[in-house]
């Protein structure tokens, strides 16, 4: 079992993301640059105020009045054009950094083995890759869009005031200590409440997926209202912990707030005192009040960022957790056979998905070159765990698997893989057009060797009537068609594939009886010169094996020819039994 990582903190995550964003450096310093340009320029308006109050109307300047107004104007149109082309580099950083994430978690999911998918729900997963990627790299961008440049702005304005008038610059800068104890308050408060709202919402999303995918089983069972309130309890759920979250907000944003309104009124007051008493001229406090407009502004921007910055780093903490697993398929490293034989040996192999609940025993079973070995046994014996274990999508706790005399382990995933042709009784086949699929077992093929390919797996007249043939629409997991025309284009995709060695889980298991002599027709020329095991549902493929495998409680039983296992073993014949009274095979 793979370990989890440690749990990461918030400080963790943020230095992470720092990393990553290194590798789009350019584009970041592009973006920082124009933040620096077009905050620069705010300060142009509170002077030209400033020219106005205490020059150009007390003197009646008249002849200033275009030149300071031009001025102005032409600041404001400089500052919107930089923040145009802002706007256009932050969504072009914004979009490479989510792409660039995105893709390597998904590669990440990929190539995670199938026992971390065992405890996870696809709900969960879709939402670490739709929400949690861009909610984390809003950390960035909030951070240096909004965070650094508001920080800018306050260490600017806060200059310029204090060169103004250093005595009533810090008295509007009483305030700010306080701001910022409140921001850390804050994050350290909310923090647990984000990550809980943000868990909340994965439960709601994979719900509602359980849902979607199981909506012929929910109609079919009227389990209509049932479903409804498991919906209704977890998104009960979500609405507690994101009013929990938004109850600290609403304390949180105007305790702020007020605080910088006592600094905007300690200025007034002192202002005009001064402006009365004659230390000041009403142009320098006008000055003063739209720059404390200036500081106080990205401040509350700041409070904003806050909060995006703790969603953003408890989605960053969940995206993170999986990117840090340890335990993912290498599928290069190991040797490559070069020409595979196809001789498969199990030598005493025990495997338990679950440590309290074993699956195989002491399995021990041989396929020779270009055999048909057939597996059969009731449901739960451990039929298609052999199977998981071959491809190795899961790897025994004790005993070897060999082929061509070598262990998998010592072999690539690839290159085992690769030799391995793999038809699983559910017969999934993707979203996409009845090409898509099929193009799964060789991108490379043509359409004539698709079409050979459904013709050997006797798909082809039922592709031809489709309207756009190897272009139809199939749906999502093969909805718009068939179970038996769903198993005949997963066959095919056997055929166009052509591996040395065949594996068949039950892949006749819905087929119509019309099409079963065609289908087992095919498969006697897919098994010719191939390694094939084959787990037994029709009782002419158990007759034509040349070893059969009779499993029991996740133990071999027995094994031998059909024959010989007719006169050896009473639980091989009770199978048989059963499956001529009901024209199947054993199950």
């Amino acid at each position: 079992m793979d370990d989890k990582p440690e749990p990461m903190t918030n400080r963790s995550a943020l230095r992470r993301l720092l990393l990553f964003a290194r590798g789009h450096w350019r584009i970041a310093a592009w973006q920082f640059a124009l933040a620096v340009a077009g905050t620069s320029l705010i300060f142009v308006f509170p002077g030209v105020v400033r020219w106005f109050m205490d020059e150009i109307i007390p003197q009646k300047r008249t002849d200033l009045i275009w030149q300071a107004g031009g001025l102005a104007i032409l600041a404001f149109t400089v500052r919107e054009a930089l923040f145009y082309f802002r706007t256009r580099v932050n969504c072009t950083f914004e979009q490479r950094m989510i792409t660039d994430l995105r893709g390597r978690l998904h590669r990440k999911i990929e190539l995670l083995p199938l026992r971390w998918f065992d405890h996870q729900s696809t709900g969960d997963i879709l939402t670490k890759l739709a929400d949690d990627v861009p909610a984390t790299q809003r950390v960035i961008l909030e951070g240096i869009e909004q965070g650094l440049t508001a920080l800018l702005q306050i260490v600017i304005t806060a200059i310029v005031m204090l060169v103004a008038d250093t005595k009533l610059a810090l008295l509007v800068l009483i305030p700010t200590p306080f701001i910022a104890a409140g921001g850390w308050i804050y994050s350290r408060w909310v923090s647990p409440r984000a990550t809980a709202a943000r868990e909340a919402t994965s439960a709601l999303n994979a719900t509602l997926h359980d849902t979607i995918t199981g909506i012929r089983q929910i109609k079919s069972f009227t389990a209509e209202e049932m479903r409804q309130w498991k919906f209704l309890a977890a998104s009960e759920r979500l609405k507690e912990k994101q009013t929990r979250l938004m109850a600290a907000w609403a304390f949180y944003a105007p305790s702020m707030t007020l605080l910088g309104n006592a600094g905007l009124v300690l200025l007034l007051m002192a202002g005009s005192w001064w402006c009365v008493s004659g230390h000041m001229t009403p142009g320098q406090l006008m000055q003063f009040i739209l720059l404390v407009g200036f500081l106080y502004e990205p401040i509350a921007r700041l409070h904003g960022v806050n909060q995006t910055l703790l969603n953003g780093l408890s989605a960053a903490k969940r995206v993170f957790a999986i990117l840090d697993r340890e335990t993912e398929e290498d599928l290069d490293s190991g040797r490559e056979l070069a020409q595979i034989r196809g001789e498969i040996e199990f030598r005493s192999v025990s495997f338990a998905y679950r440590d309290d609940k074993p699956v195989l025993h002491e399995i021990s079973l041989t396929a020779k070159r270009h055999q048909t070995v057939a597996i059969v046994g009731a449901t739960g014996s451990g039929k298609s765990t052999l199977f998981q274990l071959l491809t190795r999508f899961y790897d025994p706790q004790s005993g070897s698997i060999t082929l061509d005399g070598v262990a998998l382990t010592d072999l690539s995933k690839r290159s085992l893989r690769m030799s391995l042709a793999y038809v699983t009784q559910e017969s999934f086949l993707f979203a996409g057009t009845v090409r898509d699929n099929l193009l799964l077992g060789k991108p490379s093929a043509t359409d004539d060797e698709l079409w050979t390919a459904l013709r050997d797996a006797c798909a082809e007249d039922f592709v031809k009537r489709l309207p756009e043939g190897l272009d139809a629409e199939v749906g999502e997991r093969g909805v718009l068609l068939s179970g038996g025309e769903r198993q005949r284009l997963a066959l095919a995709r056997a055929f166009l594939k052509d591996a040395p060695i065949l594996l068949l889980d039950e892949a006749t298991s819905s087929v119509d009886v019309k099409s079963e002599h065609l289908i087992q027709t095919a498969l006697v020329r897919l098994r010719a010169n191939r390694t094939s095991l084959v787990i037994a549902h029709r009782l002419s493929t158990i007759v034509e094996a040349d070893v059969i495998y009779v499993l029991h409680l996740g133990r071999v039983l027995v094994h031998g020819t059909h024959a010989e296992l007719l006169q050896s073993s009473a639980y091989y014949r009770e199978l048989t039994a059963l499956a001529f009274d009901q024209g199947e095979g054993p199950s």
